[in-house]
């Protein structure tokens, strides 16, 4: 295993982190990005719950589902601009791509509240490497029209996108899209992302963990969670422990995979890439301190190019 240039613990030596330091992260991500008001939409589930619980447990989907749409910059809108945009979708989804450069194929995916310029500097890199990236705007973010997207839909809609090339050389994804883009592949275009090298940040390692994060957000009810875990089924068309990564990794044969993730990332905990890990021992991970959930850092993202261009 190729252990981080800009190294830190083993998170396999990494304590379990403490209900209570959870809690606290989750009140520090309500904070940072969410609106004032979430945590009265919160109580107020928990108190339709007790009278009617699955428009309780649909209620709770669909906030999950809001998509906070981040402000778009001067620099963003030049972006955009200078790339090819193709309109897709999917049901009553449109989204857009943006595709710059020639060569291999890398797809880029954004998580949520998030947009595809957040990929800019990549992008530069990716290109002056000969290679063609493909930015996802994903409904509801960015420059793609909508104002809700759900994990399922999201992996629908890069399915879509994914049908666009028949080989990819690369997959470079952050936070919901890592877990989006791995379960989108397995289920869509296995065969189109066959050998691709795929770079994993700051994701969690099932949708479990990431709904019931985001959740407690809100200040959803421990009661709401469990009962909204039994009722996926029906909203999803699978149950909740289909959404993980462990068994839509295991579709390839001997994955390339670059995962990262930062100790002190309030979103994702540390451990989640502890998870992967463990089910994937060949995973090469990247462990940072003090970048947070973003990972912004030319020095990461140098060593992210690098991966792809093996």
């Amino acid at each position: 295993m190729t252990h981080s240039q800009l190294t830190w613990n083993n998170p396999a030596a990494a304590s379990h982190p403490s209900n209570l330091k959870e809690l606290e992260n989750a009140k520090l991500m309500a904070q940072k990005f969410f609106p004032s008001y979430i945590g009265n939409i919160g109580k107020a589930i928990n108190t339709v719950h007790r009278v009617k619980p699955i428009t309780a447990c649909k209620l709770t989907m669909g906030v999950l589902s809001l998509s906070l749409r981040g402000k778009i910059r001067q620099e963003d809108k030049a972006f955009y601009h200078s790339g090819k945009a193709q309109l897709h979708q999917w049901r009553d989804y449109r989204f857009y791509t943006f595709t710059y450069g020639e060569g291999p194929a890398v797809l880029l995916l954004h998580g949520w509240c998030s947009k595809g310029a957040r990929w800019i500097d990549y992008v530069k890199e990716l290109v002056r490497k000969g290679y063609q990236a493909v930015v996802l705007d994903a409904p509801g973010h960015g420059c793609s029209p909508g104002r809700t997207l759900s994990v399922p839909h999201y992996i629908k809609c890069v399915g879509e996108v994914l049908l666009m090339h028949s080989h990819w050389h690369a997959i470079i994804s952050h936070s919901m899209g890592s877990l989006v883009g791995v379960i989108g592949a397995s289920e869509s275009a296995a065969e189109r992302v066959a050998n691709s090298r795929l770079v994993l940040m700051s994701t969690f390692s099932t949708c479990d963990a990431l709904m019931s994060k985001f959740s407690r957000c809100l200040g959803i009810s421990e009661k709401v969670i469990s009962d909204t875990r039994n009722w996926i089924p029906e909203y999803a068309g699978n149950p909740l422990n289909y959404f993980t990564m462990d068994t839509h990794l295991a579709r390839w044969h001997d994955p390339k995979v670059l995962l990262i993730a930062d100790q002190e990332d309030i979103v994702v905990p540390s451990n989640e890439a502890k998870y992967i890990l463990e089910a994937f021992p060949t995973i090469e991970p990247v462990f940072t301190k003090g970048l947070g959930h973003n990972l912004r850092c030319d020095k990461l993202k140098q060593q992210v190019i690098d991966f792809v261009n093996r």
